[in-house]
């Protein structure tokens, strides 16, 4: 399940500020929770079959002794898609299923229904133009989800019932739209080419030959194991998550999982103990690029190249609780992540993002990073401006920034405002500033051989008209951050931002883009900051208000902003 409207981020590069800190919490610190902005889940990496827990924080649920890990079960949501796809697949090589039949092959009974010609392969890539359920922007009704109803048991027939006279968002094959309902359909066609339940196929044909039967189901709670209670701010505190029914998602999205089982399923995976090489070969080759740029989607999974190295993806999203799988198969590597505890679906972007940045830093080969010791040890008190505005800085056990003024407090996000400089920045600067004003043809100028080769003529015209839908018209740009080959750009617009970050290859033109972040609409009232290596706060008073104001740590600890005005150190309270 996905919230629409939105341009999911696909990785971030940055390193997260996770403590490595196990700890089970009380129903009584939930509250603080949301002022604090902790999350609570579990991320597990496995290498050859090794699992190791990175991170694992918080109580499994409200008064609960046992703390989120590798052996508490949690809802996949759409990672259960990547099951669904390698069931099919498996199906495939025993010539059960024809990658290039129709639906109406395999259920007749929907022989006159718009979706009837969208071919097996069309329905794994989300290129058949099904209207998908559980997404409001897509000619299903706008009306807001029936939680009521969404936690009562219902039929597969049921499910396809409210979608199956919808009109095809286009020609089959012509785009990627991701789809909940092709996923319920395929479903559905395993279950008649099987002969049997949805689930009982799935076990056996992909989960038994992996020998983690036991730790799959598709239930509301797994037996033999903890499972996790989904919790999602709701004001100032956090309370149990809507409940959605397993056969409401279905194989779309309806399954439960250990994190130790979806690891040691996707070790299996990728040493052809499930699919053989040229199945799984044929069901990681992109078919359509995602809105992403550099993403493509393939038979069930998200596909990029990154540093030369293929990664298969998929992440999943339901009230309460957001999950991330990120496999590496030339190292044999997989990170999968779960918070099961979230901001609401309004604002659940923000735990994507967070997710997102903790597992793909941990892809990356980099050790969870805290914010630097300067921050904590320097930065941290209660300061008073010359109108005796009273402002205090407090970091929280994850390591981010807090701000409080006049009894309200809002998190300084890292980093965004510290501006690069040097070659690499200006010619990402420039290669934006010419995506800017002309275009796929003016950033494609700065393309490698390769990317120029790779990315379909007028992607980033609809990339760049993608972000002017969602935040607006373009204001400015600035460079942030550089490395040897990577710099990474944000992108402001009238109603949000968007940070990309550019792939340089050793000739210095671009090889990849990769977008790192959004922040949509953003509260005045919540502000950034970064210290520097030579003791400077960047602080942003306002997400597009004016330029970013910069302040110096003095020696006896005060703040001196580039305006002149110093805030003094108050008494600890």
């Amino acid at each position: 399940m996905r919230r629409p409207a939105t341009l999911l981020i696909s990785a971030i590069l940055l390193a997260a500020g996770i403590t490595g800190q196990a700890a089970a919490e009380s129903a009584a610190d939930l509250a603080d929770d949301a002022r604090v902005g902790r999350f609570s889940g579990v991320v597990a990496t496995a290498e050859r079959g090794i699992v190791h827990v990175v991170d694992a924080r918080g109580a499994a649920g409200a008064g609960s002794d046992i703390a989120n890990g590798a052996q508490v079960a949690y809802p996949l949501a759409s990672v259960t898609k990547v099951l669904t796809a390698t069931t099919v697949m498996r199906l495939v090589e025993d010539g059960r299923i024809d990658l290039t039949d129709t639906v109406a092959t395999y259920l007749p009974e929907y022989a006159d229904r718009p979706f009837a010609g969208v071919t097996i392969a069309q329905l794994l890539s989300h290129t058949g133009g099904v209207p998908s359920l559980l997404k409001d922007d897509q000619g299903l009704g706008d009306e807001p989800l029936n939680f009521n109803a969404l936690a009562l048991p219902t039929s597969t027939s049921a499910l396809i019932d409210q979608f199956s006279a919808a009109p095809l968002l286009f020609e089959p094959g012509a785009r990627y739209s991701y789809s909940n309902s092709g996923y319920i359909l395929l479903g559905r066609i395993i279950e008649v080419a099987t002969g049997m339940p949805y689930y009982s196929a799935l076990d056996a044909l992909v989960l038994a030959p992996a020998g983690v039967s036991k730790e799959f189901c598709l239930c509301r709670d797994l037996s033999g194991y903890p499972n996790a209670t989904a919790f999602e701010r709701r004001g100032d505190s956090f309370l149990p998550a809507p409940v959605i029914d397993p056969s409401q998602t279905f194989s779309a999205a309806g399954v439960r999982a250990t994190p130790e089982g979806l690891l040691k399923w996707s070790e299996a995976l990728m040493a052809g103990r499930i699919l053989a090489p040229e199945s799984l070969e044929r069901m990681w080759t992109p078919v359509a690029p995602t809105r992403n740029p550099g993403e493509s989607f393939a038979l069930g999974w998200l596909v990029r190249d990154v540093d030369g190295a293929r990664q298969v993806a998929h992440d999943g999203t339901m009230p309460g609780t957001v999950s991330y799988l990120v496999l590496t198969p030339a190292e044999h590597r997989v990170v999968f992540g779960d918070l099961n505890r979230t901001l609401d679906l309004d604002h659940i972007t923000d735990s994507e993002a967070y997710l997102r940045q903790v597992v793909s830093s941990v892809v990356a080969g980099n050790a969870p990073a805290t914010v630097p010791a300067l921050a904590r040890q320097t930065l941290e008190g209660s300061y008073r401006l010359p109108e005796d505005r009273i402002f205090t800085l407090q970091t929280d056990a994850m390591g981010q920034i807090w701000l409080e003024t006049d009894g309200r407090w809002s998190v300084l996000q890292l980093p965004k405002l510290v501006r690069a400089d040097g070659p690499l920045a200006e010619d990402a600067a420039e290669a934006i500033t010419d995506w800017a004003k002309n275009g796929h043809t003016g950033i494609a100028e700065h393309f490698s051989q390769k990317m120029a080769a790779n990315v379909p003529a007028g992607a980033m015209d609809a990339t760049w008209s993608q972000f002017i839908e969602q935040f607006g018209a373009y204001r400015r740009h600035h460079v942030y951050s550089v490395t040897d080959d990577f710099a990474e750009v944000r992108i402001d617009f009238d109603r949000g931002s968007m940070d990309i970050g550019i792939v340089y290859d050793d000739g210095g033109q671009i090889n990849g883009l990769q977008p790192v972040g959004q922040e949509v609409e953003m509260p005045a009232t919540r502000l950034r900051a970064w210290v520097t290596a030579d003791g400077n706060l960047w602080i942003d008073g306002f997400l597009h208000g004016g330029p970013d104001v910069s302040a110096s740590i003095d020696g006896d600890g005060g703040l001196t902003f580039q305006s002149g005005q110093r805030a003094i150190p108050q008494p600890a309270r």
